[in-house]
């Protein structure tokens, strides 16, 4: 196994933080704590994952999916609206009425919002078992590969350098 050494969050690549601040020194401006920022220690560190919890992963996709459904579904009406009043959407009828040779065409806003939400559920469902199933998948790979492993950086256990490197 490999051993790390202790570094500085200054060398940590897309790390930074000042310092934390002096018991009874004065608050910093704004612009300032670039400025009086010393360099703190920080311990990089390796962690694995090896198992993810389904019911976990169950709520966070059905919250994702909730939500990406709910934007969905108020940008389509947002966009139908603004077909709808600067007439592009009788543009479009006019359109295929000619294409289909018929006399006239007319799309009914309420059964393409109907389908949509329909598909958007069934969608909504089907993501939320997916994410399920990658999980319980992920858990029989991990038992027999070992996880997934990554390196961080502990930022809770940082301090102040005494001796910083130039």
């Amino acid at each position: 196994m490999r051993t790390l050494r202790p570094m500085t969050v200054d060398q940590t690549p897309g790390v930074s933080f000042p310092a934390p601040p002096t018991p009874g020194a004065p608050p910093p401006q704004m612009g300032a704590a670039r400025a009086q920022s010393r360099p703190m220690k920080a311990r990089q560190v390796q962690r694995v994952v090896t198992r993810i919890d389904p019911w976990s992963m169950l709520r966070v996709s059905l919250s994702f999916a909730l939500c990406l459904w709910l934007i969905i579904d108020v940008a389509g009406v947002l966009l139908w609206q603004g077909a709808v009043a600067t007439g592009s959407l009788g543009k479009v009828e006019n359109f295929l009425a000619q294409l289909l040779a018929e006399s006239s065409f007319t799309i009914d806003g309420i059964k393409v919002f109907e389908g949509a939400a329909v598909a958007g559920m069934a969608l909504f469902v089907a993501g939320s078992l997916f994410a399920v199933i990658t999980s319980v998948l992920f858990n029989l790979i991990a038992g027999v590969f070992g996880g997934l492993r990554f390196t961080v950086v502990e930022l809770e256990t940082a301090q102040v350098a005494r001796n910083p490197r130039p």
